[in-house]
Order: C-alpha cells, then sequence, then structure tokens
C-alpha cells in the first residue's frame, strides 16, 4: 500500500507482537480534566484543552502535567487545542482564543467569541498569518491570523466533517459524516489551493470518525455505518479507497502516523492501538481499566500521548525506558 519508511522508535516492536506492559502508562498530575484536545509544538512543553475550561500544561513531553483554566471567562467546554510555540497557545470552542504567555492570559482571536453560531471543530495554520477552519458545517478561511474570515465551503446538508488535514501547503482534505437512522453518511473534500475552495468527493463507506494524511496521495479513514466499524486507505488523493482486512476494536477516534508503516490509533473504549504494516494488522498497546474513553493522540512531541475523559492521559513510556533518557 505505503512505501516503506524507517520506524521512528529505536525500540520498537516487531509486527505482531503484543506491547509489553510498561510501553505505555498514565501520566501524573492531570486531576480530572477531561481533554477532548492536545497538541505539542514538536518539542516537551504540550499543551491539553477539555471540558468546562480545564487545561493542561506539561514540561517532559506528556509524561506529567500540570492544570491550568483555559479561556476562564467564557464558560465553555473547549473542543480544539495548538501550540504554536511553547509560549503561543490557541484553545476554541465557539470561539477562537489565543495566549502568548502560556495560558496565563487568553484574549478573543477575530469575531468569533461565545456568542457565535456554530463549533469551532478544527484549524490549520498553514503559516503564521494563513489559517483554515472548520466552524460548525462550514469551511472558513483567514490571511490575518484570524482576524477575518472568507467562507470557502457552505455548509450542505448531510455533508457534515470535523477534521482538517494539510499534508502539503496547497492539498488539504476536510473529513466527517453523520449517522441518519442508523446509516453512516461520509464526507471528504479535497482543496488544491491551500483552502481557498474545496471540491466534494465520492465516499460511500460510512461516516468518518478519524482521519490522517501520509502525503497528498496516501491516507487512512476510521468508519462508522450500518455494518460497524472499519478502516479504509486511499492511495489516489481519495479518488478510490480500498478496505483493509482488521482494524482496532471499538470506535476508532484518531488516527496518526509516524511514517507510512508505523500508525497509532485510540478508541472511545479508551485503548490505544499501534500498527506496523500500514494498518493490516493492529496490536494492543494500552487499555484504562476504568474504559475511559480517549479523544485525541499527538505524536508531534516525540513520545505518542493519548487524552480522554476524566483525567485519562497515556503516556508512550517506552522512549525513555531502560536508561535510554529520564524525563
Amino acid at each position: 500500500m505505503f512505501a516503506v519508511a524507517t520506524p521512528f522508535l529505536a525500540l520498537a516492536l516487531a509486527a505482531g507482537q503484543g506491547a509489553p506492559a510498561d510501553d505505555w502508562v498514565v501520566a501524573r498530575g492531570t486531576d480530572s480534566c477531561s481533554v477532548t484536545s492536545l497538541d505539542f509544538p514538536d518539542g516537551p512543553r504540550g499543551f491539553a484543552a477539555g471540558s468546562f475550561n480545564c487545561g493542561l500544561l506539561t514540561e517532559d513531553g506528556g509524561y506529567s502535567w500540570t492544570p491550568v483554566r483555559v479561556v476562564p471567562d467564557q464558560g465553555q467546554s473547549l473542543l480544539w487545542a495548538y501550540a504554536f510555540s511553547a509560549d503561543e497557545l490557541y484553545a476554541a470552542r465557539r470561539g477562537l482564543y489565543r495566549s502568548t504567555d502560556r495560558g496565563q492570559t487568553w484574549a478573543q482571536v477575530g469575531p468569533w467569541g461565545s456568542d457565535t453560531q456554530g463549533s469551532v471543530f478544527d484549524v490549520h495554520f498553514l503559516d503564521s498569518t494563513n489559517y483554515v477552519a472548520i466552524k460548525g458545517g462550514q469551511i472558513w478561511s483567514s490571511a490575518d491570523a484570524g482576524e477575518n474570515w472568507t467562507l470557502s465551503y457552505p455548509g450542505e446538508f448531510n455533508v457534515n466533517f470535523h477534521e482538517l488535514n494539510f499534508p502539503s501547503a496547497e492539498v488539504g482534505y476536510a473529513t466527517g459524516g453523520v449517522i441518519r437512522e442508523g446509516e453512516g453518511i461520509g464526507a471528504v473534500l479535497r482543496s488544491d489551493d491551500g483552502g481557498a475552495s474545496w471540491t466534494l468527493l465520492d465516499f460511500p463507506h460510512g461516516k468518518i470518525n478519524a482521519a490522517s494524511f501520509v502525503d497528498v496521495d496516501h491516507g487512512m479513514v476510521s468508519t462508522q455505518g450500518a455494518d460497524g466499524f472499519g478502516l479504509y486507505v486511499t492511495a489516489d488523493g481519495a479518488q478510490s479507497w480500498q478496505a483493509l482486512p482488521s482494524s482496532p476494536p471499538g470506535l476508532v477516534n484518531q488516527l496518526r502516523h509516524r511514517d507510512a508503516d508505523h500508525w497509532y490509533a485510540s478508541t472511545f473504549e479508551g485503548c490505544v492501538h499501534e500498527s506496523r504494516d500500514g494498518g493490516r494488522t493492529w496490536q494492543q498497546g494500552y487499555c484504562d481499566p476504568q474504559g475511559r474513553a480517549l479523544s485525541s493522540l499527538s505524536v508531534r512531541g516525540g513520545a505518542a500521548v493519548a487524552g480522554g475523559n476524566d483525567g485519562l492521559v497515556i503516556y508512550e513510556n517506552r522512549i525513555f525506558r531502560d536508561g535510554l533518557e529520564t524525563p
């Protein structure tokens, strides 16, 4: 399916084997924050946001966290978090907010506040001034760091999306869907001009719960439909999709990759799974004994980190195991 690439981790598991018990550990200091989104600016200092304005900060790549209040004056359960740098943080629900002092103070960005319609599900930063955002059932673009927005894709009935992927500066994908009367209706949109315009592509395989693209041609999505859950891959820029032979049990709500072969999946049932063969087979890495749902997964900080309900944050411990490095 995908070209073979060198694995990121020196202590990788062999394909087909389960993870050792200490490969994943529960992170410390998360309190009871139900994380909906977490992110790292390609380094040890990460940021997470969640329900009832809760937030978390880490200085060691996700091994331990400190609680922080995010946009405390707005009273919104947050859906999206992004760390542009270690100190410049963003969070959103109906409004879009920025902190330039690592979460100590927050200010609204542009016209979107708590009184606007539709949730901000995802925002992609093409660079420091050009943004693309999903708000409600629409896609918007900004050329002035979010101060003003232009409608790029209007809302349509049965066309729903919640996630953005830009494998290049020009090519982007918006994915999602809806369940109606037990039927999963999926949506894939593609942009070839940096999010200025979008084309709706055919996707007959059910609602898309998660997506990730290795490059402009190759990607993977998790689906939900009348026949249950599944995984599909594309090798031609989302023009066609092929079903993978297996998928992790449960509802996969986040997909991330280190390369074309090494993938991670988090589930609503509170588990993290890994694939070393481009998604053809999967191994369980960790499952929460309490079944707390995981909702966000990041590999940008080095170790893979997943966050979810009631303070659950899972940390990929094997990167530092056996004296390789101490967090």
